[in-house]
Formats: C-alpha cells, sequence, structure tokens
C-alpha cells in the first residue's frame, strides 16, 4: 500500500518537474473589523497587505514565455468568503474588447480574468469563474479526466470591475458556502489566474507556465496555502419557486386547448460538511427559459445529443463524465421530486441522485445501425451514482444506475469501473468497463414490458498524446449487442471500433502560427466482423492571427452500412472550414462544408449533395448581441429521374438576440426555424413533401444580487404538415421568480 502510495506521488512529482513548477502564493486573512467593499477600486488595506502574484507567462502564440502585458493578483479571505482582487495592465484601453454577454457567453472574442479554484488541492476538478471589463460573467467546473469545461453550473459568486490609469480591475467575492473543500480542509488549494487578451492575435496568459500543448490544464495550477480556521458549520439554504403560466394547443379542425396554472416549487441545498453537499427538489418546473439549438433531424442515422441546462442536475455534474456517456440527465424527462448527495474531498469525489419521473418522452434503444426509441409512457424511479478515488496522478472510479419501471414493467441497470491517468503533462489514459442488465424490453408494438433479462457490456480504451510536435489519440471500443444504458447516453451498440487522430505540428511555419497536417482513421465493425464505418480522411490545418483556423480535408472511399445485410455503401467527400474572431463587432464567424457523396439514410442509397452551416456572432452594439447559426444538408439521386431529383432538402437555423439593460437585466428572443422538403416518388416508404417548424421566445431576465431571480416569457410555435394539411399552434405564455433565503 505504502508503495502505491510513494509511486504515485513520484509520478505527480514527475509531472510536475517536466512541464514546470507553478509558483505559490499565500492568502491573507482579512483582520477583525476591516471589511471588503466590492467596487473595483481595490483600495482596501487587505489589499496591499496581500501577497502579491505578479508572474505570469504567455501560452499562446508562445509559451513559457513572460506575458507582454502585466497583471497583477491577490486574495484575501475572511469568515465567510474568498475574495481576489486582479489588475490587468493594457497599454492601449482604446482596444479593450468589453461587451456586454449573457451568462457563461464570456468567451475568446473578449478581454476576460478566468479563476480557477480547486479547493481540495487534488487538481482533478475545479470552480472557474470568468468575468469581462463590462462585469459580465461567466462560470462552471472543469474537469480534468476529460478536459471538460462546463458551463452549466451556475455557482454563486459576485465580482466587480473598475479601472485605473492604464488598466481594469476585478474584484471577486467567492463564498466558501459554494465551494467544496475537505472536512478538515487541506492546508493547500490550487488556483490559476488565467488572461485572455485579444488582440492582433488571441494572446493567453496564465499564472503558471504552461506549456502550449498538454493534455492536463489546472495540474500545473499554482498552490494556495494559507486558508486556516476556514468554516465548518451547517449552511441551509431554501430556494422557493413560483411558476405561473398559461398555455395555449391548437390542432386545426381537431381540438383547441387552453391551460392556466400556477405551480409552486421548492429547492433545498444543506452542506451539513464542507465536503458534502445535499440536494433536493420537489415539484421542480423547468419553463422554457432555455431552448435547445436545432439540428438536422431529417437524414440521422443515430440519436442526437442534447445539453444538460436543468439546474437540479447540475451539482456535482463533473463527476458524472466518464470515457462512455454512461450518466446522462436529460434520459430524465419530467422528474416530480429528486434528492443528491455530492462529497469532494483531498483523495474521493462522489455523487448519488435518485428521482421519481412521471416520463412523456423517449427511451433510447440502440442497435448497430441505428437507433430506434420506445415511448416513456411510464412513471420509473432513475438512479445515478458515481465515485472517483485520486492517487497521485490516476483516478479510479466506478458508477452504477438504475431505472426501474412501475408497475412491474422491468428494469435496466448499468454497472462499471473507470480510470484515468496522466503519468506526465504529455500523456493521457483512460479504460473504462461496463456491463447492463435489462429487463424491461420491447413487445412487438413496441412497447417496454418486462421480459427475461439480457446483459451486455461495452469497454473502452482510450490514449491521448501532445506536445509541441504531435498530437495523437487512439481509442478502442467493444459495445456488445444487447448493451442498453437508459440512464445514460448510448444510440448505438454492437460494434467493435478503432479510432485514431494523428498529427504533426509546425510551429512560425510560411508565416503562419501553426501548421498542421493531420489523418483521421476509423475502422468499426459489426460483431460478426461486417464493416459498419470506415474512413482514411487526411487533412490540413493552419492557424493565423485573430485566432483563425483554416481548415481542408480529402474524405476518400468512406465506407458505410446503415442496415442489416443492406450491403455497404462508398462515400468520396471534400471538407473546409474556417473559424476566426475578425473584429469586436463580428466576434466569432465558423462555417462548414463538406460536398460530394452523401448516404441517404433512409433509403439505403448514396446520391450527390452538400452540407453548409455556418454560425456568426455579431455585437453592432455594447448592450446587443446577436447570434445565428444555419445548417443546409441536401441530397440528389445520382440516377436519372422524372421530376425533381433532390432526394431531401432540409435547413435548421436560429437567431438569437439579446438586449442589455445592464450586467443582470436583459431581455432574449429567439426564432427557430427547420424545415425538410423531399421529392415522395424517390422513398421507398411513404413521407410528406414539406413539413416545417417554426418557434419565436421572448424572456425578460433579471437577477438581482445572488439571491433573486425573475422571468417573464412567452413562447410561441407552428408545426405543419403540406401533404396532410396537418397544423399546430402551441403558445405558452409565463412568469417565474425564485428567491433564495440562508435559513443558517
Amino acid at each position: 500500500m505504502k508503495k502505491t502510495r510513494w509511486l504515485g506521488v513520484g509520478l505527480w512529482a514527475w509531472m510536475l518537474a517536466g512541464a514546470g513548477q507553478a509558483g505559490a502564493i499565500e492568502a491573507h486573512r482579512l483582520p477583525a473589523g476591516e471589511t471588503i467593499v466590492l467596487d473595483g477600486k481595490l483600495d482596501e488595506a487587505a489589499w496591499r497587505d496581500a501577497p502579491l502574484m505578479d508572474e505570469f507567462w504567455e501560452l499562446f502564440p508562445q509559451d513559457k514565455v513572460k506575458a507582454r502585458v502585466r497583471t497583477e493578483a491577490r486574495f484575501v479571505f475572511d469568515k465567510s468568503a474568498l475574495y481576489v482582487g486582479v489588475k490587468s495592465f493594457d497599454p492601449d484601453m482604446s482596444q479593450l474588447r468589453e461587451p456586454f454577454a449573457r451568462r457563461d457567453n464570456v468567451l475568446a472574442d473578449q478581454d476576460m480574468i478566468v479563476l480557477f479554484v480547486d479547493p481540495v488541492g487534488t487538481k482533478k476538478f475545479a470552480h472557474f469563474f470568468r468575468v469581462n471589463p463590462r462585469g459580465s460573467i461567466g462560470d462552471g467546473l472543469f474537469n480534468e479526466d476529460t478536459g471538460n469545461e462546463d458551463f452549466s453550473p451556475d455557482i454563486e459568486f459576485e465580482v466587480v470591475t473598475g479601472r485605473f490609469d492604464g488598466g481594469w480591475t476585478a474584484e471577486f467575492r467567492i463564498p466558501f458556502a459554494s465551494l467544496r473543500y475537505g472536512d478538515p480542509p487541506s492546508s493547500t488549494w490550487s488556483v490559476l489566474v488565467f488572461r485572455n487578451y485579444p488582440r492582433d492575435q488571441r494572446y493567453r496568459i496564465a499564472s503558471a507556465p504552461l506549456p502550449r500543448e498538454q493534455n492536463c490544464f489546472i495540474c500545473l495550477n499554482n498552490p494556495l496555502t494559507g486558508l486556516n480556521d476556514l468554516p465548518s458549520a451547517d449552511h441551509l439554504q431554501v430556494t422557493p419557486l413560483v411558476t405561473a403560466r398559461t398555455t395555449r394547443d391548437k390542432v386545426v379542425g381537431v381540438y383547441d386547448r387552453t391551460e392556466r396554472e400556477v405551480v409552486p416549487s421548492l429547492d433545498i441545498k444543506w452542506k451539513p460538511r464542507p465536503d458534502t453537499i445535499v440536494d433536493a427538489t420537489i415539484n421542480p418546473d423547468f419553463s422554457q427559459v432555455e431552448l435547445d439549438t436545432p439540428q438536422l433531424v431529417g437524414n440521422t442515422q443515430f440519436a442526437l445529443f442534447y445539453p444538460e441546462k436543468r439546474p437540479f442536475f447540475l451539482e456535482g455534474a463533473d463527476i458524472l463524465q466518464s470515457p462512455f456517456n454512461a450518466m446522462y440527465t436529460r434520459a430524465v424527462t419530467d422528474p416530480s421530486w429528486g434528492g443528491r448527495v455530492t462529497q469532494r474531498s483531498d483523495k474521493f469525489d462522489g455523487t448519488a441522485l435518485v428521482t421519481r419521473d412521471d416520463g412523456g418522452g423517449l427511451v433510447l434503444l440502440p442497435n448497430t445501425y441505428g437507433t430506434n426509441y420506445a415511448l416513456q409512457d411510464f412513471k420509473s424511479m432513475a438512479s445515478y451514482a458515481r465515485g472517483r478515488w485520486q492517487v497521485g496522478g490516476a483516478s479510479a472510479g466506478i458508477l452504477a444506475t438504475d431505472r426501474t419501471l412501475e408497475d412491474n414493467r422491468g428494469y435496466n441497470r448499468v454497472l462499471g469501473p473507470d480510470l484515468a491517468w496522466f503519468p506526465n503533462a504529455e500523456h493521457r489514459f483512460r479504460a473504462q468497463v461496463l456491463e447492463s442488465w435489462t429487463t424491461a424490453l420491447p413487445d412487438a408494438t413496441g412497447r417496454l414490458i418486462k421480459q427475461e433479462e439480457q446483459r451486455g457490456h461495452a469497454a473502452i480504451v482510450d490514449w491521448r498524446f501532445s506536445n509541441a510536435k504531435w498530437d495523437e489519440y487512439i481509442a478502442l471500443e467493444d459495445v456488445g449487442t444487447q448493451f442498453r444504458a437508459d440512464n445514460g447516453f448510448f444510440g448505438q451498440n454492437g460494434y467493435r471500433r478503432i479510432y485514431s487522430e494523428t498529427g504533426r505540428k509546425f510551429l512560425e511555419l510560411w508565416g503562419f502560427n501553426e501548421v498542421t497536417p493531420y489523418l483521421n482513421a476509423e475502422y468499426k465493425t459489426d460483431r460478426e466482423g461486417g464493416v459498419q464505418y470506415q474512413q482514411n480522411n487526411v487533412g490540413l490545418r493552419v492557424t493565423l492571427p485573430r485566432a483563425t483556423t483554416l481548415a481542408a480535408e480529402w474524405r476518400p472511399n468512406n465506407l458505410v452500412a446503415v442496415t442489416p445485410g443492406g450491403g455497404i455503401r462508398k462515400r468520396d467527400q471534400y471538407w473546409a472550414s474556417i473559424e476566426s474572431n475578425p473584429w469586436p463587432w463580428l466576434s466569432r464567424f465558423y462555417t462548414e462544408v463538406a460536398w460530394g457523396d452523401r448516404v441517404d439514410v433512409a433509403n439505403n442509397r448514396v446520391g450527390k449533395g452538400a452540407y453548409i452551416g455556418t454560425t456568426a456572432n455579431m455585437r453592432p452594439h455594447s448592450r446587443l448581441e446577436l447570434e445565428y447559426r444555419i445548417d443546409n444538408d441536401w441530397i440528389d439521386s445520382i440516377e436519372a429521374v422524372e421530376g425533381s431529383k433532390r432526394i431531401i432538402a432540409q435547413r435548421s437555423q436560429q437567431l438569437l438576440a439579446f438586449w442589455h439593460f445592464t450586467a443582470r437585466d436583459g431581455v432574449r428572443t429567439i426564432w427557430q426555424q427547420n424545415w425538410i422538403r423531399r421529392a415522395a416518388s424517390l422513398w421507398n416508404e411513404p413521407v410528406s413533401h414539406r413539413e416545417r417548424q417554426d418557434t419565436v421566445s421572448i424572456v425578460y431576465g433579471h437577477r438581482r444580487g445572488l439571491y433573486l431571480t425573475m422571468y417573464l416569457g412567452a413562447t410561441f410555435g407552428r408545426t405543419e404538415d403540406a401533404d396532410s394539411g396537418f397544423r399546430r399552434y402551441q403558445s405558452e405564455v409565463f412568469a417565474k421568480g425564485s428567491w433564495t433565503f440562508d435559513v443558517f
């Protein structure tokens, strides 16, 4: 046991030594009788007395060189909160990019300060807090094992920005009640202060000498010491919520229904220890404050993934992440109540969630060649649990999920371990093995009923390597035909897969920041060895100033099988993309095009066509955000036909406009549209010539401090089918308010 522990410590030390040590910083305790007023001025005596962090390094476009602009940070704490003061010096404040931005939309096009705070000290997860000079914020959790930065959780914190002659400031207050630290607290936390400085280049600056390319990020955090005698008393928050709404659902010529209701809800958050959080919700209401981004659905082979946005499911969301998407809380369609316990310590973090799902959605029924669905015409109990242990640079975890249907209609259960190991900053190894047991199986009509238990397995091993010259990723997967995860996201089973990405990077070549030729290869078979998918795609990617990336890819002889026994379809394609943050008023532009052979999934054939997708983020005024996204896809028959040769054409688009009255008040308007057009004579099954859906949503939101949130909104939708004459109109008008009370 001792040898294993010392081996882990040794590997961790080796990793840090190879990447460069980050300098430690000490937090200053606020003397009795002194206070800090959040005004962005940093003029209290405590800020002068706190140790100064002023060694910052550039990460991009060059790495491990002294930052070209000065940044200073200081850390102060009292009995209830951690305070961080940051001064960002700027030689030309006229170039500052400081638009108003809605929460979690403080992105790479803006000047910003980001704090990564790991209150456990293991450097495996961190809370992150973003702010731009205008005071707009973003926050969430960073998971080192997966490299994911999850913006979904909203953490209670405050920050105020200010100006001084030659720069801008950010003054943070992060309540200890918002952080998850050990009991007793670790004597050493870890932090990273990151600065985004977009000018002719997107300069990335950090308080640690990070390599430009690495497989870990917060593993190189600065140690934060001096945080002694932190609060450990119970903390209980109660948040009542009330939603009043009127809904109308009209199908022309069939029915017209109007309903009015007031829905009270209650959220409870109890912190019995600094490292443990208990969450409970009763009758939660998830009115459409947020809308899912529309996706093309008319030519899909497998289920489409949508991210979780509901607040109750976001505490400890990073712990649920593993190599497979085995835990996917969007599988819970309509929770009537739920409870959750989350714990974090220096050696362990874990979470357990139980909720009653009233149903109404769909259950994924994966197979080798596509995703089938069953109606969730039942109520069920959904349970999730995952634990993760840290030893040096490795994490060992185990997860378990259960979905038990009411009325004795069966269950689905999943159990299995996983491992992530970082032997140094360049390498990452992961593995996961899962077993499933299922008795809730579809009958002849597709309805889930209890039948004889089926068992299945899923396994994955992957390795990622990254340094200044090479990027390499290899993954091996083996998923059985009877594997199912009703609490996860598995759109396919019954396959074996090997996938690799290889890239050779040339820095500062031919006037580019980086030139990278690459090869992406994949070989996937069914359980009998038949080819299900194969690709060998060769590409070139170059990066330029203004965060601009150009890429082109040749996709010859891709092989695709879409039906069992239906043969293999060969596809030749070309693909290209451009991404840039060109100007303050056009903060991000991205477009990609794929043209050549297109697989017609529904009819199991290949046609000619293209996919074109574009996203543009525009800021014509400092208070106005505009985001436009459009996806177009079409397939034409390569055989001579009478009439239209266009097998399918589809479009999905969204226009979002957000007007900021202040950093806490704004109006968001969304227009979404999906339409599909088909030459029905070219389809094997009867289909409609034209289908269309339109949605408009308008929401006013106000957030007063940490504890009061209000929304007023309306959503209007229309669905039409030209052939059948079907027309459906839906509308919702709602008001929603929540108040958070500290009970003790």
